[in-house]
């Protein structure tokens, strides 16, 4: 794209350049959960929370499986639906929603274990951009990005059609005392996975 500067004899004008670029690829990649990506606790009762300490619920394990029409490198990005609500200040964790809007509720965090693309064993990675200083990794950190490597080599995300792997969730109740439980409250954690081609 071109600018057109117009100005007099005695004027002096700068220009800079616009480029707009990209890629638009044939393939495409599908990632599924399995269970439909929900993991339900079912009721729990408040007398059973920890009142001092935080309660850790039950360890669960969804499947993750990524299948794309030709063999690509891509990248899941991380992102928290529920900004602000993990009781723990570390940033591996996801929130598990408030109370009253100000009270947070837990958190949980995931894992990323067990990958195997297109029938080899593979190891997860992480990177803060999605480009650069990959990085074994078996958390999935909010805001973050995570791929495959090969075993022994996770300086870069390899191109596969097919991945699967288990999608650990580890959740855990902030200690009640801290918390409103007169009434029914909805344990309410989300993260979407985006998919990103790199």
């Amino acid at each position: 794209m071109a600018f057109i500067v117009l100005a007099s004899p005695l004027t002096f004008a700068s220009s800079t350049d616009l480029t707009v670029t990209g890629l638009i690829t044939p393939n495409a990649c599908t990632p599924n959960l399995s269970s439909g990506g929900i993991v339900d606790y079912g009721k729990i009762s408040a007398k059973d929370l920890k009142q001092d300490t935080s309660t850790r619920l039950e360890d669960r394990t969804l499947t993750l499986d990524v299948k794309c029409d030709g063999p690509m490198p891509f990248a899941l990005f991380a992102k928290e639906n529920r900004p602000g609500s993990a009781s723990s200040a570390s940033s591996l964790n996801f929130g598990l929603g408030k109370i009253n809007e100000t009270q947070k509720l837990g958190n949980y965090f995931l894992t990323m274990i067990n990958a195997v693309a297109d029938g080899v064993a593979v190891q997860t990675i992480n990177s803060v951009d999605g480009k650069n200083d990959w990085k074994s990794q078996i958390f999935m950190w909010p805001g973050q990005y995570m791929s495959v490597a090969a075993t022994g080599n996770p300086g870069f995300p390899i191109p596969i059609q097919h991945v699967t792997m288990d999608l650990g969730i580890v959740a855990s109740i902030a200690r009640a005392d801290g918390l409103d439980l007169t009434n029914e409250v909805l344990i309410d954690g989300s993260a979407t996975l985006e998919m990103n081609y790199l």
